[in-house]
């Protein structure tokens, strides 16, 4: 969560500030984990803002988006999350499930996620061939 207005922030462990939510998230996923529940750390990535979630686009730098929105993301990976859920939204124009650079390069290549990642309900527009070499595993 980074904009306070977001409607989903109820959702959200992490709060505005992306150090908080490293703090909070790992041991929140091992806590539901050590219970035989699968914990899923959503929503990946860059989904702040309720009105138009699944039209608008985060258009956003590298930097920011690793240093800004990644981190709890990656919190949750090295405490052994076993799912992601990708969001609605568009990241820099392509759709956040079929989006290539943040499911396989940066979730799985850079932070090592092993899990499986799942869709959002209603979040894959089109069929399989746009989004299972993306990284999406699951709809």
């Amino acid at each position: 969560m980074r904009v306070g207005l977001n409607g989903r922030d109820f959702e959200y462990v992490s709060g505005e500030d992306p150090m908080v939510g490293a703090h909070l998230g790992g041991p929140l996923v091992k806590g539901i984990q050590s219970n035989g529940i699968l914990a899923n750390a959503k929503h990946y990535v860059n989904n702040n803002q309720e009105i138009n979630r699944i039209g608008q686009s985060a258009n956003i730098d590298e930097r920011t988006q690793v240093e800004m929105y990644m981190t709890p993301f990656e919190a949750a990976i090295y405490a052994d999350v076993g799912s992601a859920m990708c969001s609605y939204n568009k990241i820099n124009h392509d759709w956040a499930c079929a989006h290539n650079a943040t499911l396989n390069t940066h979730l799985r290549d850079n932070m090592g996620f092993d899990g499986f990642v799942m869709s959002d309900w209603g979040a894959v527009h089109s069929g399989a061939p746009d989004y299972l070499p993306n990284g999406l595993d699951q709809e």
